[in-house]
Order: C-alpha cells, then structure tokens, then sequence
C-alpha cells in the first residue's frame, strides 16, 4: 500500500469520525406521556436510540484504533493469518483488521454458535 492510500484512508477516516462525533443525540422523555401508546412510542424510540449509541460508540472505537495502526506496518495486515487484506477491502471498510477469507471464516463459525 503506497502513502498516498494511506493518507486517503486516513482522511476518510477522520471525516468519518468527525461526522459521528458531530451528531448530538435527541433525547425522548416518556415520563410524561398522554395515554399508553405514546409512551410505548416514546419507550421504542429510546430502545432505538440506546442501540445507535452503542452502534455509534463502536464505531468511534473502531475508528480510532485504525487511525492508531495506519502509520505502522500491521495496517493492512490480517490479525488472523498475517496475510495482506487487501486495497480494495480497506477502501470499502478501512478499519477491517480481518481479510476477507478470515471474516468469513469468523462470520462462519459465529452462525453456528448461535
């Protein structure tokens, strides 16, 4: 991977991460709702929101560690089997730590555990 990928990834990255940390969560109070079903509502659209939250967090995480590897050389590299992941996978999903066959031998084994 030449430098000129990696700083692209590493821009992508930090506009991905200003995005996120730009949104300011709505808050849905349901402790003063007129009848039973808007309360049912508002309590739905905080289940929905936590989950974004949490989603949201993972994502900076994710994020963040990625652009703590980018300057060194286990960027790119598979956790899993040491190989290359590839240009394009990183492209599309820049904080993979997994190559592709990895993934989906992870993704593989996690179907049949459920």
């Amino acid at each position: 991977m030449t430098i000129d990928q990696k700083t692209a990834i590493k821009r992508s990255l930090e506009a991905k991460l200003g995005d996120i940390l730009a949104v300011k969560p709505e808050e849905a109070v349901a402790e003063t709702c007129p009848d039973e079903n808007e309360y049912a509502s508002r309590l739905s659209e905080q289940s929905l929101n936590v989950a974004l939250r949490e989603r949201e967090a993972r994502a900076v995480r994710e994020i963040r560690e990625a652009l703590a590897r980018i300057d060194s050389p286990e960027f790119g590299v598979c956790d899993e089997c040491g190989e290359e992941i590839g240009l394009n996978r990183l492209l599309a999903r820049p904080t993979a730590v997994l190559c592709v066959r990895c993934q989906a031998e992870t993704e593989k084994g996690m179907a049949f555990a459920m």
